[in-house]
């Protein structure tokens, strides 16, 4: 029976006011956010972040600012190069031997304490104590990845933050997309700018994502999830779970006394009593994503119900463990990254049309029950009657809860050596290499035996979510088959790193690839018996 209270706000019920506490400095008044000024009233609009971050170059030494793209408002997204010493380039970092580590803030604009903690430890580490952070590592932070989000501010964006700050942006782009469901289709021109000029121009060993959750009644300052791997090399995730997560979580709870955990939704009713991770392990959402390519990623999300500098000071905390791990563990990370990339190709040489790697995935129970901490709740109605539930203020441990953590495939698929495909579909192969796989086109005609998938179900969803998309799903069999191409057509060997990105993007019965989101319509739709990419296993 656990006798320990549990005292995951103890820090954080201090009221601190940040404006007070630095204003002696003698900083110009533009490396203070919004918050810090408002004593945590109001959260930073993009131009005053532009502003912190050009002035932050301009004193440190330690800094460089480039852009790495434009939302649809024209407004710049901001990558924060931070080093010892200063890098002007990725070939500068790869020259100093250095892992980068990648942390982004406001990817859903309404979810702020992302943003405004990286502005504080940017000039903790600029000017300030935290400078040991860049002895082993060099950190890129982009803290406002939503600008044109950020900037449509209103009172009820997100309403179960406590009604702090008072005004918030909104989850969506300027162009309607949720940042957070692009990883794979890479349709939003911020993620199109991620992944192009920071994921594959600068490789961060480790991708921060910093967020609010959703409203869950747990007792935690702050949760965190890894990159849930699916076809990906599992030493990542493996690495993230079993190592950094632990260490933070001591480290945090040692220095400060607050509790964190693993993200999760609680369901507490008799019977399914249990904690069950609130997202999947489709690598639409970027932290997975990374995962497919070797990485590690770390899901943040901080605890809605508390008020705006409780959620921030949370959020510092955790980035700040994650950051001392990865500056004390540098060498072993590289090592490690370089290792899964290694693996993955040697395998593909040697276990090509033999191994087999899930393409759909579901959840499921870990074998052994955990103690948790949860807050008691109560309902009541709000002044226009409507049932509203709300934290009593009392916090308490559950014994041996259920936990809904990890994903097992419930559909596998054979791995092949290579896919080839006509010269029709340019926009795939277009799409391949906006995520940095490589693609041939042959130089003479070539036949060849190998696999065909035909199809005997195709469903089309009636709607979706997701603006410009019905998601699409496939039924069906792969049976032996030659087939001729010619020169011009495509040819993507699996033989490189993003191998088990190239399966999960090209797989028929992939849950999160390009049939699912509509990219082989024309063709399925015009009633094509036979999917038009072949497998080729030897």
């Amino acid at each position: 029976m656990k006798t320990k209270v549990a005292s995951s706000f103890l820090l954080l019920a201090l009221s601190l006011n940040f404006f007070t506490l630095y204003s002696q400095t003698g900083y110009p008044p533009e490396l203070f956010s919004q918050a810090e000024k408002s004593n945590f009233a109001e959260t930073t609009l993009s131009k005053d972040v532009r502003a912190f971050v050009l002035k932050l170059e301009e004193l440190s030494d330690l800094v460089k600012v480039e852009t790495f793209g434009h939302s649809l408002s024209g407004q710049a997204l901001q990558l924060v190069i931070m080093a010892n010493p200063r890098v002007n380039s990725p070939e500068e970092a790869r020259a100093s031997g250095k892992p980068v580590i990648y942390i982004q803030g406001n990817i859903h604009a309404g979810e702020v304490e992302g943003k405004e903690a990286t502005m504080t430890l940017m000039r903790e580490i600029a000017f300030e104590n935290k400078q040991y952070l860049l002895d082993n590592q060099i950190i890129l932070f982009c803290p406002n990845f939503n600008p044109d989000g950020n900037d449509k501010m209103g009172p009820n964006n997100r309403r179960n933050q406590d009604g702090s700050p008072k005004l918030t942006g909104v989850r969506a782009t300027g162009e309607g997309f949720d940042l957070n469901r692009e990883g794979l289709k890479l349709e939003a021109l911020e993620a199109k700018a991620l992944i192009k000029n920071v994921l594959i121009r600068w490789d961060p060993a480790l991708l921060v994502d910093l967020h609010t959750d959703n409203g869950s009644w747990h007792g935690y300052a702050v949760n965190y999830a890894p990159a849930f791997t699916s076809a990906g090399h599992p030493e990542p995730t493996r690495y993230t779970k079993e190592e950094i997560f632990p260490w933070i979580q001591k480290d945090i709870l040692d220095r400060t006394g607050v509790e964190t955990w693993w993200h999760g939704y609680l369901r507490m009713r008799e019977g399914e009593k249990g904690s069950y991770t609130a997202y999947s392990h489709q690598p639409r959402y970027l932290t997975n994503y990374v995962g497919l390519r070797n990485r590690m990623g770390i899901l943040s999300e901080s605890f809605a119900h508390q008020l705006f500098e409780k959620r921030y000071l949370a959020t510092y905390l955790l980035i700040e463990a994650i950051l001392k791990y990865s500056n004390d563990h540098a060498e072993e990370i590289i090592d490690m990254i370089h290792l899964a990339d290694q693996q993955t190709i040697e395998l593909i040489k040697t276990q090509a049309g033999k191994l087999q790697k899930g393409v759909r995935y579901a959840l499921t129970q870990d074998p052994e029950f955990v103690d948790i901490i949860v807050r008691e709740t109560e309902v009541y109605k709000d002044a226009n009657d409507r049932r509203r539930t709300r934290g009593t203020g009392k916090i308490s441990w559950t014994e041996r809860v259920k936990h809904y953590n990890s994903f097992e495939p419930t559909l596998l698929s054979t791995v092949p050596k290579a896919y080839y495909f006509s010269k029709d579909f340019k926009a795939i192969a277009e799409k391949l290499q906006e995520h940095g796989i490589e693609v041939d086109q042959l130089d003479e005609k070539i036949r060849l035996d190998g696999e065909v998938f035909a199809i005997s179900e195709y469903n089309k969803a009636s709607r979706s979510r997701y603006p410009g998309h019905k998601p699409v799903t496939l039924k069906g069999e792969f049976y032996s088959k030659k087939r001729s191409f010619k020169a011009g057509d495509y040819r993507v060997s699996l033989e490189q790193s993003l191998a088990w990105l190239i399966f999960y993007l090209l797989e028929p019965q992939s849950d999160d690839g390009l049939v699912y989101w509509n990219y082989f319509d024309e063709c399925l739709e015009g009633g094509d018996s036979d999917f038009p990419i072949f497998k080729v296993h030897k």
